[in-house]
């Protein structure tokens, strides 16, 4: 069963508005907003504006005097953190040591492994629009072909979820193109499927008969021939698309 947290403290008459568009009233909130953002939080969201809002509005000067001493210092995103959530009190000792791990390991991070982590994180709870933000993000900050075909793979389950199968058949292609992933290719042809419920592919058939042929040869650990597959589909779209222009 999830905790339940009542809010004792006093509430702000003006809130703490972040970057993900969320407005913070309370200690609690506050408190309940790091951690369960540990993994994807900007150092920067630790600042003079924080520490403004936690004296003026909730009255805890102390502790916005130890986190000001910090910046001075220099202090890491995670040693903040930590010392919100140990003033909080809301969390065990392993559940913070839990958080102050994810933070360490994402302050490791290049900025565009974290932009594709926060994309990441916003695709799995539904909120596609900030999802695509820190994807197009992530694609600025990062020239790797690899890692822009997993951002790009991304981005068509976006749309795919969203049931926007052009787009998604797009950026799968293009996932495909760039980092060479044979599961881009599967789902572009998914999503040309679903696009069109059955796309026009001489002598292989319908689509889903076809990813299913594919995916018997994946079992089978025929990789020649699946990948040989795949790229003799992909041809035949490619062709059948310029055609078509």
């Amino acid at each position: 069963m999830s905790k339940v947290w009542l809010c004792q403290e006093p509430l702000a008459k003006q809130p703490l508005k972040v970057k993900t568009g969320v407005s913070l009233y309370s200690f609690e909130e506050l408190c309940y907003y790091l951690y369960q953002n540990a993994e994807t939080l900007e150092e920067s969201f630790y600042n003079e504006i924080l520490c403004q809002w936690l004296t003026k509005e909730l009255g805890k000067a102390a502790l916005a005097a130890c986190l000001e001493k910090g910046l001075e210092q220099e202090k890491s995103g995670c040693w903040f953190m930590e010392q919100i959530l140990q003033e909080g009190g809301f969390h065990n000792s392993q559940e913070l040591e839990h958080a102050v791990h994810l933070a360490e390991n994402m302050e490791n991070k290049t900025p565009a492994q974290r932009a594709k982590l926060r994309g990441d994180r916003f695709l799995q709870s539904g909120r596609y629009r900030d999802a695509l933000w820190e994807y197009q993000n992530a694609l600025e900050e990062e020239s790797d072909l690899f890692f822009q075909g997993k951002v790009l793979h991304n981005m068509g389950t976006v749309y795919a979820r969203q049931f926007l199968f052009t787009p998604a058949a797009e950026y799968y292609k293009l996932a495909y193109e760039t980092g060479q992933q044979t599961e881009s290719s599967e789902l572009y042809l998914l999503a040309l499927s679903c696009r069109d419920n059955k796309a026009s592919l001489p002598n292989d058939g319908d689509v889903a008969d076809v990813l299913a042929a594919l995916r018997g040869m994946k079992r089978s650990g025929n990789r020649a021939g699946y990948e040989g597959k795949i790229e003799h589909i992909l041809m035949r779209l490619r062709t059948e698309y310029r055609k078509s222009e």
